[in-house]
Parts: C-alpha cells; structure tokens; sequence
C-alpha cells in the first residue's frame, strides 16, 4: 500500500500549522478537567491534519492488474491490401493468447483515424467495419485517439500495423506526449518495397503572364531506372501533344515552350507513361497560369438558340462573348476564372446540380466573377432555386409570399426500395430533396410498401418541414410486387388536393408490375402528370419509360447515386411553376441605377411574363412589375456582383423587347457594371505543396523596385471539394509575406490573393496550385527509420509476431489512485463536533458509564445480562416510590380513616404462628413520626423487608434535600 497526493504544494503549510494547534492548546485558559484538555488536543490535531491532507489531495494507490492494449491498424492506400487482412488477422491471434483480465481495442487510420472497437475482454475482428480516407497516413492522430481512448487504470500499449509513411501530422511528438500518461507504443512494420517506379513530381508555369508572352512548362520527373517513356501534355483538358523521352535513374527535367494569345486562366495537365511501371497513380500533374487581357463573358442558355440575340447585344459593346449550352458550363472553379461575367438563360438548379452551384457561389463571393441569372419558366423559384448556393448569391428570395402566389402545387413520391448499394438512404436522401424544393404552401405525400402499400405520410402541406422530415428519416420501404395499388393511392390522394399543379414521381429499380392502362388514363384524366426514376435497374426499363411516356412526364435511367439529388429538385420544380406570371404587363422604375442610365420609365416595352420572387433586405430594385415583384435586382455579394432580371431576354416573354431600340443599351450596361471590377495585384507569387500543406510566398516590389511593406495580404483558399478557409499573410522579410493552409484532399487548390487597405480591397491575384496524387504513392518502401524510432521514444520495440506477444511482454503492475478527501472531511467534520462537545459539555461519572453503555449497543449491539429480581426487592421499590409520591402532596390526603365499626376489623380467633412462634408486635403505621425517629439515631442494618424500604426512603429525601 501506498499514497500519493495531487497537489503537495499545500503540504508546506502543515508545521506551522500544527505549531499553532499546540501552542493554542498551551496557553489556552480554558477551565476544565486534564483528561478532557488532552482529549480535545489531539482531536483538534486529527481535524487539522485531515483538512490538509484533504486539501494536499491524498490519494491510496490500489494495485491494479491487467494489460490495456489499442491496435492501431493502418488502411491507407501504400499498405497491400493483403498486408492489412493479414494485420487483421494477427490481432485475433494475439487476443487468443491474453490473460482473462486483459482487454483489447482497435484503432483504424487513414487521412484520419477511427475508433473501430472500444477496450474488452472479449476481442473478434472479424471485418474491419469503420471507414477512413485512404489517401493520406495520420499515424500521430491514430496514436492520440488511442491514448485518449484508455481507461486511467491499468498498463498501457499501442500496437502500430504500419509502414511508417506519415503525410500528415508529426508521430513522434504524439508518442513524446503519450509516454507521461503510462502509454507505451510497440510497433509492427508492415509495406513493400515497389521497384522499377516511374513518378511526376509536378509541373511549374508562372502564376501569370502576358498576352502572346512565350514562357515554359516545366516538368519534374523520378525514375527508378534508366528507361524510354512519353510525355503528354493537356491544356484545358485538350491534347497539346506528345513526345518520347529518355529517364534518367534520379530526378529528370523536361521543358515544353508555350504561348497564349487569349486571356483567361489555364490549367495544364502532364501524364507519364512508362512500360513497366507498377504505380500508375503518381503519373500525373497539374500546373496553372493565368493571362491577362479583355473582359470575357459567358452566356450558358438552356437553348442557345434562342439567346443568340442577347449574345449579338453584348458584342456590340466591345466584350468577348461566349455562348454555350448546358454542355459549356465550367465543371472546375479553375475554368470559371476565364470569364469576368457569367449569364444563366432559363437554367434550372436541376440542371446544373448542387456541386456545379457551389463552385459558383465561390467564384462569385471569393474571386469577384459577376453573376446574371436570366429568367424563364426554368428559372428562380420555378427552377428549383429555393434552398440552393444559387439562391443564396441572388438578391431576390425564392421563398414566396401567398399573398403574391395563390396557386400551389402537390407532389406524390412512390418509393420503392431498390437493389442498389445502400438504396434505402437514397430514398431518404431524394425524398429530403424534394422537400427541401418546395415551398411552404405546396403539398407533399409519400407512399410506399412496407409489408403492406401505406402512406408514410398524406398529402400536406409542407409548413416548416420539421414534422415531415422525421417521418422521411425513419423511412425504410421494402421491395414491393405491384405499382398498382400504392399509384392508385397516390392518385386518390392527389385528386382530392385543390392544387393547381399536381405530379406524381414513381422511384423504383423498375421489377414491380405495372398498373392498368384504365387507371393509368384515370391519373392522366385528373390532370396528373407522372416521372419515374429508375435506379439500379437489373429489368428493362419498358414499365418505367411507359409510365412517364402515358404520364407526360419524364424518365431518368439512373446509374450513380450522385445524380439523384438534383433529379428530385428538378422534378419538385414541376409543381413550383404556379409562381409563374404570364400576363403583358409594363416594368415600372422603383430606383435610379446604373443599369438603366440613359433609359426613361415611358420606353420599356411590354413583358407578357414572369417568375415571381421577393426581394432581400440589402438589394437594389431599379424595375418591378405592375404587382410590385422584381423585375430587375442587383447587388454586392462577396467581392462579386450578381443581377436578377426575373423574364427572360427571348421571344418569349420578351418579344416586343428584342425588337427594342435600346434593348443592346440595356444589356450592355448590365454586362458592365456585373463584370469582375478587382483589378490585378502586381506581385510575384510562388505555391507550393509538401507534407500536406500548402505554402504560399509572395515578393510585393513598386514599380521603382521598392520593397512595399507592412502590408494587410489575405487569401481565400478554395479546396477540391469547394470548402473555403481565409488564410492572413505573415511578413517574413522586406517585401516578402508566406501563408501555409492545409492540403488534404488530392485535386485542385485554387487560391485568390487579395492586398485589403482600410477594410477595402485594392487588388487581387488568382492563383492555382494542384495535389496531384495521393502521397501515399510517392514513397517505394516502408519507413523502417520513423518505425524504430517511435518505438525507442514509445518505451517499446519493434516486434516479431511469430515470436512476441504484446499481451504478455513486458507486464507491470500499475495503480489505480482513489481520492480520500472526502473521507478526509467527513473525518474533520465528525471530530470537529466531539471537540466542540469535549471542551463545551461538562459530563459526570456517573452520565458518563451511562453514555458508554448506551454507545455500545448502539455500536456492538451488547445489553448488559440482567439478574433475577427478589421479591423483597420489587416490594421495596414499591414502597419507595409510594413514599416519594406522599411526599410531595399533604399529608391529610393519606390519614389512615377511622372504622366506625371497629368489630368488623377484629379477628373472630386469634391467629396461631406456625411452630409456635410468638406474635410480632404490630409497628406502628409507616410515615408516623414514631415509626420514623430521629434522623440522628443510629439506624439499623436493613436485613429484613422492613428495613430495606426505611432505606430507600432516606435515599430519597436525600436526593429531594
């Protein structure tokens, strides 16, 4: 047994203060007894020296038994996936060998770690069940979460399965950390050594250069060997050319001259192909530039055709133009940065797709690009906008006011459960996207099969969509045989809806039996329109395309889940079409604004239509309609700028527009006041990315060569995945700055360096920088160094599976530390009050033996043995009491009444002694001053009755005296 205390910095006050105690005790003054001085001495003492012992933290370490062990399994990409399984199985067969009161857990890490199973007794890794990203190695974060993972009592070890090629995070200080906290880590080498391995490191251009300046691509290659390879270089994805090369074992360098007529932002792509080569995966690389020149703008139209004279109006002012279809539009923020504005014409969201909107948000808010959304009856709240990035960079609002829009619409999903991976969380997930596109006035209803055809919830109102999204999130439908019934009860709900609009849409693999043609018409008669959407489809897809064909709907033939999403918002926007206005009417002027200078209210011709939106708080309204709606909106969002003009620029709505003498005047000036107004920071910029971080330098010069300095330099970094970080510039030097931000995720990183004075932007600069594969392909063999290493620091070793065995290496007994502060005070407390009682409650013997008697039955539960009481006794006690009674009250109440017959009280015979003893003189009555004497006479020892009771009765006028 031993003791330990958390805080023995409170231990220095214990001599003096237990020097205090003794001299109080000293030189108090305090009259009482030797015995009772000393006891309240040392129980002052004991109070004292518990309450500090409290405070100092006094601990009991209780001896503990067992072996607490975390295999951390490594699952990135550099580790065979056999060496994995194999891992796998060996923990099993360390746990077959451990001793009952050891307990086993499992970490898992890739680019990040997971907690597989928590510490047991019993451990059966069956299948490896979390899911990381394999894409990177955090051996540091998997040795954190299992350190923080371990209970506080009993030994400690981390057994690391891995290769040793960390790309993220420092392992060795995790282990340094982990080591004052019990942890020790052993280590399992695992990986293959790869040879005969061709790699491109990566691929540099200048950040930006002028039109027709002629600059290199350079290009950094690896061989293990010398050998004969091609290199083929892309530009925007289009085949530039190839040629044969020569590697050399080491480091190669190739150079291809460039030259760009065009201004915009480039992306170059380079691919090496060697016979041979075991890792393809780290034959790629991406580089970026960007030229200067004439604003660009580009118009996607849902059909060009009809946008071509919006595009003929926007030439005239001197802009390049690009018009293009659905096909055209940017897939990359790095494409969108060539154009200075983008148009929408009639774009449903559905069209476009939630990735697609998020990275123009992003180039919108965080690279100045422009936005003009043109309407139609595929556009803003007809479109699907509400909810959507798009929504949220227009300066008008999707969410429509009843008083605006009477007419709603009314939606039916048919869910079947689907054969495809994971099909009943799509469903979920399409439903939530359908009810996420509506509006709170429209309806929705789902049915479905679930061992029965039920309704998951009839058709209502939408609302606040809280209540219907707990009843979707609990959806589970099942594979049902028929479309008969559950369509049949999709159509009696919709026909009892007084919607305007009403559709229904049929999710399913597409093996259900189809319903009658009769009621197929019976739904079309009522004005229903039917889509289906088939989904991991294993039968033709006749029924489904019949459906949608009798229906007047459409068909989707779906093979990847990404798509289903943004096929839901595109078919929820078939009942939004009821915020539609197509009535002639003429556009009021609400504002001044620079987009219809030079234009009076009396010019604008008639618009036969448009989508009904509300505008937001901090938009300007220059045009409304004959209802007061927006008819043209615009504002600042982020650094861009966005227009909203809710008709639309064809023949259409705008028929009598596009014969309009002023109609080029009026785009025109919509086009140049959206178009990207930052002008370009003069700096010279360098990116690069290593270890999984990105490292940004920047070397800002004057025009006379001066080194500016103290400047404010902020960079937004936009990932792969279009998440946004801003990351402030630190000086370094004169006239150099460097930023670092993380770089996980493979793909690319687009950067735009903005120079900020007084709060306002002043410049800017578009940068690029590419992970252009996974680090875990750049390392040939494990990192046997880093392994050792962490096991020397971890108070392991680097063990042999065949021959250790970490359950039952080098055990130790451990403790476990159990607080005694509490019962420290309790203690305190309970003596605290005896010293009270000791010096403050004077006690005699006698009450004293009493208090000890009752203490111990109270405590041993011990009574005393009682002896026989005599008879005599019991009669003296009477006597004694009826005695104390008379006492107390006069004494006429007890005179011996005189018979008024004496003969009755006078024998008949006189009574004869046994054994002829004489007849005892009769004494006189007790309590007569005769029977009582003097109190000075000697009394006589009681041996008779008599006696004992003259006795008592003495006692008792003593006590009364």
């Amino acid at each position: 047994m031993s003791f330990q205390f958390t805080n023995p910095e409170w231990l220095w006050l214990l001599p003096p203060v237990l020097i205090w105690v003794i001299w109080l005790a000293w030189k108090s003054d305090v009259q009482i007894g030797v015995w009772r001085r000393w006891i309240a001495f040392v129980l002052r003492l004991v109070v004292v020296l518990a309450v500090l012992l409290a405070m100092a933290g006094l601990q009991w370490r209780e001896e503990i038994e067992g072996m607490n062990i975390y295999f951390a399994l490594d699952r990135s990409e550099s580790v065979p996936s056999q060496q994995q399984e194999a891992a796998r199985i060996q923990v099993n067969k360390f746990a077959a060998l451990k001793k009952p009161q050891d307990k086993g857990g499992v970490v898992v890490f890739g680019a990040e770690a997971s907690l597989e199973s928590m510490l047991n007794s019993a451990i059966a890794l069956d299948k490896i069940q979390a899911v990381v990203p394999p894409e990177r190695s955090d051996i540091a974060g998997a040795i954190r979460l299992g350190t923080a993972a371990f209970p506080e009592e009993g030994q400690k070890r981390i057994v690391l399965f891995s290769d040793g090629n960390e790309n993220i995070g420092d392992a060795m200080s995790a282990v340094v950390a982990a080591r004052p906290l019990g942890v020790t880590v052993d280590v399992v080498p695992l990986g293959a050594t790869r040879g005969g391995d061709v790699a491109v490191q990566k691929v540099t251009l200048p950040s930006t250069v002028k039109k027709g300046q002629t600059f290199e691509a350079k290009i950094f290659a690896q061989s293990d060997q010398a050998r004969r390879a091609t290199v083929r270089l892309y530009r925007n994805d289009q085949l530039l050319g190839e040629q044969p090369v020569d590697l050399l074992p080491g480091k190669n360098l190739f150079s291809f001259p460039q030259t760009l007529q065009e201004p915009g932002f480039y992306s170059y792509n380079v691919q090496l192909d060697a016979p041979g080569d075991v890792l393809p995966q780290n034959n790629r690389a991406s580089g970026f530039t960007s030229v200067r020149g004439d604003p660009r703008i580009l118009i996607v139209s849902s059909d060009p055709s009809n946008d071509a004279t919006l595009a003929n109006a926007l030439k005239t002012s001197k802009l390049e133009i690009k018009l293009a279809g659905l096909d055209g539009f940017p897939s990359t923020l790095a494409e969108m940065q060539s154009f200075d504005t983008i148009f929408l014409s009639n774009i449903a969201a559905g069209d476009l797709g939630m990735d697609a909107m998020r990275l123009l948000e992003s180039a919108v808010r965080d690279f100045g690009v422009g936005l003009v959304c043109v309407g139609g009856d595929q556009a803003f709240a007809a479109g699907g906008y509400r909810g959507t990035p798009l929504e949220a960079a227009l300066p008008v609002d999707m969410e429509l006011n009843s008083k605006k829009v009477l007419p709603s619409g009314a939606i039916v999903l048919v869910v079947h459960a689907t054969e495809f991976p994971n099909g009943n969380q799509w469903a979920r997930d399409i439903a939530f996207a359908a009810l996420d596109a509506l509006g709170p006035q429209d309806e929705m209803g789902i049915v479905l099969w679930d061992g029965v055809d039920r309704w998951l919830f009839e058709l209502t109102k939408v609302g606040d969509k809280k209540d219907l999204g707990r009843q979707i999130a609990g959806m589970n439908p099942g594979d049902m045989p028929s479309f008969g019934h559950v369509m049949q009860m999709a159509h009696d709900g919709l026909k009892k809806s007084t919607a305007n609009l009403k559709h229904m849409v049929v999710f399913s693999d597409g093996d259900p039996g189809a319903p009658t043609q009769q009621s197929l018409q019976a739904i079309v008669g009522d004005r229903i329109t039917i889509s289906t959407v088939m989904i991991g489809g294993h039968v033709a897809p006749q029924t489904m395309e019949m459906l949608a064909d009798v229906g007047k709907g459409r068909f989707y033939d779906v093979r990847s889940p990404g798509q289903l999403p943004q096929i839901f918002i595109k078919e929820a926007a078939v009942i939004l079409k009821s915020a539609i206005f197509e009535e002639p009417f003429r556009p009021q002027v609400a504002l001044s604004s620079e987009l219809i200078r030079g234009i009076s209210a009396a010019e604008y011709p008639l618009l036969k239509g448009y989508v009904c939106t509300t505008p937001k708080a901090r938009a300007e309204i220059p045009l409304v309609s004959d209802k007061g709606d927006p008819v043209l909106a615009h504002w600042q969002y982020g650094l861009g700028r966005t227009v909203a003009f809710t008709s639309d620029a064809k023949a259409k709505w705008a028929a009598n527009w596009t014969g309009w003498d002023k109609y080029r005047q009026f785009w025109s000036q919509v086009a140049q006041w959206s178009l990207r107004r930052v002008d370009t920071a003069d700096f010279t910029t360098e990116v690069s990315i290593d270890d999984g971080e990105g490292h940004l330098s920047v070397e800002a010069v004057d025009a006379q060569g001066n080194y500016r300095n103290f400047l404010n330099l902020q960079t937004v970094v936009i990932s792969p995945k279009g998440e946004r970080q801003l990351v402030r510039l630190e000086q370094k030097g004169p006239g150099r700055y460097e930023a670092k931000f993380p770089t996980k995720e493979v793909g690319a990183y687009l950067l735009n360096l903005m120079d900020l004075k007084d709060g306002q932007l002043r410049g800017s600069q578009v940068l690029g920088a590419s992970v252009n594969y996974s680090p875990e392909f750049a390392a040939t063999e494990p990192n046997i160094n880093l392994l050792t290493r962490l096991a020397e620091a971890g108070g392991g070793k680097v063990i042999d599976p065949t021959v250790d065995n970490p359950f039952l290496r080098d055990r130790k007994k451990t403790f476990q530390p159990v607080d005694l502060w509490e019962t420290l005070l309790r203690l305190a407390i309970v003596l605290f009050t005896l010293d009270v009682g000791v010096r403050r409650i004077q006690i005699d013997r006698e009450e004293w033996l009493k208090a000890t008697a009752t203490l111990q039955r109270w405590l041993l539960f011990w009574k005393p043995a009682r002896r026989p009481v005599e008879a005599d006794e019991s009669l003296a006690a009477l006597l004694s009491r009826r005695d104390e009674v008379r006492a107390r009250q006069p004494s006429s109440e007890f005179a011996t009444p005189t018979p008024s017959n004496p003969d009755l009280f006078t024998p008949e015979k006189p009574v004869t002694l046994p054994n002829n003893e004489p007849k005892p003189s009769i004494s006189p009555a007790i309590g007569s001053p005769s029977a009582v004497g003097d109190s000075s006479d000697p009394v006589p020892p009681a041996a008779s009755t008599a006696g004992r009771l003259l006795d008592a009765k003495r006692k008792a006028r003593k006590k009364m005296e």
